[in-house]
């Protein structure tokens, strides 16, 4: 009689096995199908334990609970991979900048230095740079996916100098921000990268501080519960760290655009 192995890790089965205990593959394996695929597809967003679809509602309703079941109660099973999800949201962030390219209108300035400028040397340098300005909009319109991720590091980086206190390491305040990135990257896919996109360039400052104010808000809710915080100064210090990250991510994304503008 053939001994009976998993497939995926060839360890050896009991026949009333239903999944292997070493890598947790089903023991019942088919060949793909159309109807296998579909269901495959919405069993991933909408498991009733942990789907994608559920983890984003939790982390809309309870976020602190999300964060500290995940990374304090090592309760990892229990939700959909977040770095997968991540990844899905950022497509979507990606796709959604493809259509309506939030970054177009900021090259304005250096058109209307042209037009006040009094030489054609000083004509032809604003030119140059209002040219430079527009194909690395066009750049980071491609790569909003990878901005989240240089923006994550910098902003846990913020959490971590700020509530060093609290007994959590840098990685932990890392996937704390990932997590939460999660909601807010799809956030600002679906509502502010289309308004960045329709409304003029005027409004753009104001939409950028509406997003930021939201992320406060949310974060400040979702870090209470998460750092088990009391009283307005806790809150605040949550603020502070918020600031604190997003002068790292402003001074990085600064020296990039200036080395890119000045010397490429």
């Amino acid at each position: 009689m053939t001994a009976l192995k998993c497939s995926n890790c060839a360890s050896p089965l009991d026949p009333a096995f239903k999944h292997c205990p070493h890598c947790g593959q089903s023991t019942t394996i088919h060949r793909f199908n159309i109807k296998h695929l579909i269901h495959e597809f919405l069993h991933a967003f909408t498991h009733t334990d942990k789907g994608a679809l559920i983890l984003l509602r939790d982390l809309v309703v309870r976020p602190s609970t999300v964060l500290r079941e995940y990374i304090v109660e090592g309760k990892r099973k229990k939700y959909f991979n977040p770095f997968t999800l991540l990844l899905l949201v950022l497509g979507i962030t990606v796709f959604m900048s493809s259509i309506f390219h939030p970054m177009q209108g900021s090259e304005s300035v250096y058109k209307e230095q042209i037009a006040l400028a009094k030489s054609e040397k000083k004509k032809a340098f604003m030119a140059t740079m209002a040219d430079k300005q527009a194909k690395l909009n066009e750049w980071l319109e491609k790569k909003m996916n990878l901005m989240v991720f240089i923006t994550a590091p910098l902003m846990a980086l913020g959490f971590w100098l700020v509530f060093k206190g609290k007994g959590y390491n840098y990685a932990e305040h890392l996937v704390a921000y990932l997590l939460l990135t999660c909601f807010l990257s799809l956030v600002s896919s679906l509502l502010f990268l289309p308004l960045l996109g329709i409304l003029p360039s005027e409004s753009k400052l104001w939409i950028g501080l509406a997003n930021l104010l939201l992320q406060v808000i949310y974060i400040c809710y979702a870090y209470k519960g998460f750092l088990k915080l009391n009283g307005f100064g806790d809150l605040f210090m949550v603020v502070i760290a918020n600031i604190l990250g997003t002068i790292f991510w402003f001074a990085v994304l600064m020296i990039f655009m200036l080395v890119y503008l000045i010397f490429l």
